[in-house]
């Protein structure tokens, strides 16, 4: 991995599929939002699930440290930084309600309630599509970085222990944002229905491309 702790190898050529995913994903939920009429809720429920398999990748990684990590910390700092990457599960739950049952249901747009209930339900072509490349993503990572190459001594242990990240921000600013963006653009005689998202959407991939371009 790289020496200033980032999620990729000193081999440059290892940041690809990442940015690929980073591009690839955010251009087909713009695609998904313009063409589709997608309002906030699949992006919104698709930034949970992803959190969610980074949570468990990221706890499985710690388990697959537990023996390195014995040798030069006590058991009561190694199960402590557990107990903290378990915390995400917690916040993940509190923003599950949210998501699903305030922006599925309760602010959902107009005529939008069966396309969210179709979309939890995976029943969202593109929505799919977009999971699916994730995991593979997340699950070449792992078998890269965990098994395949290991280099335990330079894994992002604060990261990985972290209960609140990079990513995990993007859902606050980028409701601040989108919200900014709505009250904003009307005054400039730019109203769309889209600008909630696309605040949201900036402030999101803007995270993920810095994610990558850090390392």
């Amino acid at each position: 991995m790289s020496e200033k702790g980032g999620l990729l190898p000193e081999n440059r050529n290892y940041a690809v599929p990442p940015l690929v995913y980073a591009l690839v994903s955010n251009a087909m939920q713009i695609y998904g939002i313009v063409v589709l009429g997608w309002h906030f809720f699949p992006i919104l429920y698709l930034w949970w699930w992803e959190e969610l398999i980074l949570s468990i990748f990221g706890f499985w990684a710690l388990k697959r440290l537990r023996a390195s990590l014995l040798r030069e910390s006590t058991e009561l700092e190694v199960n402590e930084g557990e107990k903290s990457a378990k915390t995400r599960f917690f916040l993940l739950a509190v923003y599950f309600v949210f998501i699903v049952v305030l922006a599925g249901f309760m602010f959902a747009p107009d005529g939008t309630a069966i396309q969210n209930v179709l979309t939890i339900f995976f029943r969202n072509q593109v929505f799919n599509l977009n999971l699916l490349f994730f995991v593979a993503l997340q699950s070449w990572l792992f078998w890269r970085d965990y098994y395949h190459n290991p280099h335990y001594e330079s894994a992002p242990l604060e990261q990985l222990r972290s209960t609140f990240d990079a990513r995990s921000a993007v859902i606050h600013a980028g409701l601040l944002i989108g919200a900014f963006l709505s009250y904003l653009l009307p005054k400039f005689n730019l109203q769309t229905e889209h600008a909630f998202m696309f605040g949201f959407m900036a402030v999101k991939m803007l995270v993920e491309l810095w994610q990558r371009k850090k390392v």
